[in-house]
């Protein structure tokens, strides 16, 4: 989910049973007219995140193999409900060019020296990759420089020789300002900035044209490199904070007698065939129908290492796409009591920059669902674990409230958030009332998001909130 991991990054940087692995298995169909039907299953959308999220997959990187698996088995779960293809040339498929980059071997951190050590990639650290911060190898002696602010008032590299070396970041940041950028002017060749280093970022493919390689760390290891200095990651901060305070207060930054080579490796930039998967429930009114209210989330995830090891992307999120093809199922069963239509989207791309729901948006020329025919979009994301209070973006506040009251009649908790950041912002930015809507505590871009974290219980609540306020949505004058 492409919304916190950017608020996090900007944050450091600032400062049942399975179904079978075959892309066209078929999951035990109900007939729309049972009464099973009617209702949100979910133990049939566990199922789906089991097999979307399945190793197999790859990580469902956009314009990957292991993506067009999943958007075929979208299509296919979509054609079995009785959905019409909204995509190019009567298909499910909404083809898309987007840019893109692989990392093409694990990031590395070594300590160089008397005492060489060599740190744990997605343990001891993570990359980042976005603006400034990309591909390159770098080798130098340390540079703190606190927040890594440098403006008039606070400068944080005051008391710090950056030029030629590794600018270590250890917060707190400063609104508005880029530490990473700020290095870069000041001559670090690389940065380190401490932080979360279990997720691996998105991908941001908006590059500089000059780049140096930045790499998160922990606490722990940022303090193994300030050692030397005698002081730690607490006493910087403190250092920075008091010098906010009192501009007089001593210089935060200093150099250290510690050498660190540090290396990313990306592929150029470059562009690749993504497909966002679109099905639609028409509304037998002839008028209405040409309205419609659209449910998704994005389909696509972070991928796999170099050295092999697949992020599943079981909550985030295969929870969407899992829940938009039950809720899609459970509201074919009333197609006849539908005033406006129903748009089910998978989208691609959400995690490099929502450029799946951006072209949905410059693309989709036909009503029921272009733009201007929508009467609500309900983004679904990181939606299958872990909190028991559901998360509704405030961008839409009438449509928010719709969702959390729907929430609350049906027992279940919910809180108001700010703006999603996730697909829902497409459409958000177009005046479509849109809400992104999740769980309280997640799960992403880690090894650790496997399917077995998803719960069926989860998305039976959320599932059920969805597809009774698409429901009234569809079904009002």
């Amino acid at each position: 989910m492409i919304r916190i991991i950017a608020v996090v990054l900007a944050v450091l940087l600032a400062g049942c049973s399975p179904i079978p692995p075959t892309a066209s298995s078929s999951v035990p169909s109900a007939s729309p007219s049972s009464a099973t039907a009617v209702t949100f299953d979910g133990a049939r959308a566990k199922a789906h995140v089991d097999w979307l999220a399945d190793p197999a997959r790859g990580g469902r990187y956009s314009g990957s193999a292991g993506f067009r698996d999943a958007a075929n088995y979208v299509a296919d779960r979509f054609r079995e409900i009785g959905l019409e293809p909204l995509g190019d040339n009567g298909s499910f498929f909404q083809h898309f060019t987007m840019p893109n980059l692989e990392l093409t071997a694990m990031p590395v951190l070594e300590r160089l020296g008397t005492a060489p050590k060599e740190y744990r990639a997605r343990v001891d650290f993570t990359e980042s990759v976005n603006g400034r911060s990309g591909s390159g190898v770098a080798e130098g002696a340390i540079a703190v420089v606190g927040g890594g602010a440098r403006a008039s008032g606070q400068d944080d590299f005051a008391g710090a020789d950056v030029g030629g070396k590794i600018a270590l970041v250890t917060g707190p940041g400063q609104q508005g300002s880029s530490s990473v950028e700020n290095a870069y002017q000041a001559g670090a060749v690389g940065v380190l900035v401490v932080g979360n280093t279990e997720v691996r970022y998105s991908y941001i493919p908006r590059l500089q044209q000059t780049t140096i390689p930045t790499l998160v760390v922990t606490e722990n290891v940022a303090n193994d490199l300030l050692a030397p200095s005698g002081k730690t990651v607490a006493d910087v901060q403190a250092a920075v904070r008091a010098r906010r305070v009192d501009a007089g207060a001593p210089a935060s930054g200093f150099d250290v007698a510690t050498t660190v080579r540090l290396s990313v490796a990306l592929t150029p930039v470059h562009d690749v065939d993504a497909m966002n998967v679109v099905g639609l429930l028409r509304a037998p009114a002839d008028d209405g129908a040409k309205r419609a209210v659209l449910v998704g989330g994005h389909l696509d995830g972070v991928g796999t290492d170099p050295n092999g090891s697949v992020f599943d992307a079981a909550n985030d999120n295969a929870s969407g796409p899992a829940i938009t093809i039950e809720a899609a199922r459970a509201l074919a069963a009333i197609r006849s009591s539908l005033a406006h239509s129903i748009v089910f989207v998978a989208f691609a791309g959400e995690e490099e920059g929502l450029f799946g729901s951006e072209a949905y948006a410059a693309q989709m020329a036909s009503a029921p669902g272009r733009v201007e025919s929508l009467i609500a979009m309900i983004d679904l994301d990181v939606i299958g674990c872990c909190g028991d209070t559901l998360i509704v973006s405030n961008e839409s506040p009438d449509l928010q409230k719709r969702v959390r009251d729907t929430a609350t009649s049906l027992g279940i908790p919910s809180q108001s958030v700010g703006g999603g950041g996730s697909d829902e912002t497409s459409f958000v930015r177009r005046r479509v009332p849109a809400v992104f809507i999740g769980w309280s505590d997640y799960i992403l871009h880690t090894y650790r998001d496997v399917p077995s974290v998803v719960e069926a219980r989860r998305l039976q609540k959320a599932g059920e909130v969805v597809t009774a306020v698409a429901r009234a949505l569809a079904t009002a004058d």
